[in-house]
């Protein structure tokens, strides 16, 4: 008989204690949820940031080898041959004479490059020192920038 009389009076003690219990669990749910967004927002931006600098990187590189084909080849299309010896006062923008134009292949499209190049001559030989920086992307971090310099044999 005195478990029928606790009984009554234990579940008055305990009226309301589900819903700050599920009250508790929402919030909890709520802010792992929110934090979880957040995480997978940054990856995202992350991700966009690396294939953005492999365009850049790649802009550069080609610019690199454009240039040591004109430099190699003699070709009248390159502006930087005027900066032979010194540094240089002209720069070539790839693919074009303006920095507003761009790549227009796929993969580079909305990239350009611009270089330069100047001659070293050591007791080893004479070198060319090409300097090159791709540019992707728009600015701020919609874009980004890389630099190459190669010194190749004349």
């Amino acid at each position: 008989m005195s478990l029928n009389n606790t009984h009554p009076a234990a579940r008055r003690r305990q009226a309301g204690l589900g819903l700050i219990s599920a009250i508790f669990v929402i919030t909890i749910l709520a802010v792992m949820i929110t934090g979880m967004a957040r995480f997978f927002t940054l990856t995202q931006e992350t991700t966009v940031q690396e294939f953005v600098g492999a365009r850049a990187i790649t802009a550069a590189q080609t610019g690199v080898e454009l240039e040591l084909t004109c430099l190699e080849n003699g070709l009248s299309g390159c502006t930087a041959s005027a900066a032979v010896g010194s540094a240089p006062a002209v720069w070539d923008y790839w693919p074009g004479p303006t920095a507003n134009e761009s790549f227009t292949v796929k993969g580079l499209n909305g990239c350009h490059a611009e270089v330069f190049y100047y001659s070293v001559d050591s007791p080893e030989g004479s070198f060319w020192t090409i300097d090159s920086t791709g540019y992707c992307g728009g600015s701020g971090l919609d874009g980004a920038s890389r630099r190459i310099v190669i010194r190749a044999a004349q």
